[in-house]
């Protein structure tokens, strides 16, 4: 992943726990302190470590850093780093979604190797959305379930994840979400 992902980790701790509660993560996890350039790719484990060490830092589970992690990603990074492209996929939040793999594809220019998840949308009626997540990485699933909560709250669109279902894959992660736009 990129270092982009680890520093908004890092701000996400430092913003609501402080420096102290940081540098335990970071020694917990054994990363170096210098992995957290933003266009600069680093290897995933670099990551996962990372975000291991936050939930054992603060001593919830895996799955609740993660989505935290997720909605930090879109209230700070995504609002802040990517505002000009996030204004230009999407005025409410199912069109963003389904505009989501276009973003993607403009960025990937910024990056080397950028392996982008994808989203497929379906929208059943005007109150429930499907979304077939599909990533060549694994364990991300509840970081999305952040995303899309905080998407949801970003387009002023009260939304709920009334299923979660993962599917049989050979490498990476497919799960396909049920949301119900309140």
């Amino acid at each position: 992943m990129y270092g982009v992902i680890n520093k908004s980790l890092k701000e996400m701790v430092i913003e609501q726990f402080g420096m102290e509660r940081w540098e335990s993560v970071l020694s917990r996890s054994g990363v170096p302190a210098d992995s957290f350039l933003s266009m600069r790719s680093y290897d995933d484990e670099c990551t996962y470590a990372l975000a291991h060490a936050c939930a054992d830092e603060l001593q919830i589970p895996l799955p609740d850093a993660l989505r935290a992690f997720g909605a930090h990603w879109v209230e700070h990074t995504l609002n802040n780093e990517y505002s000009t492209l996030v204004t230009a996929t999407g005025s409410h939040l199912v069109e963003f979604l389904e505009n989501l793999n276009t973003l993607h594809d403009k960025i990937s220019s910024t990056f080397l190797d950028y392996r982008p998840p994808s989203f497929d949308i379906d929208q059943t009626n005007e109150n429930h959305v499907g979304i077939m997540y599909t990533s060549q990485r694994q364990g991300l699933t509840p970081f999305v379930e952040g995303l899309l909560l905080a998407l949801g709250r970003r387009f002023q669109q009260e939304v709920e994840i009334l299923s979660v279902e993962p599917q049989a894959v050979t490498a990476g992660e497919q799960t396909y979400f049920v949301l119900r736009m309140l």
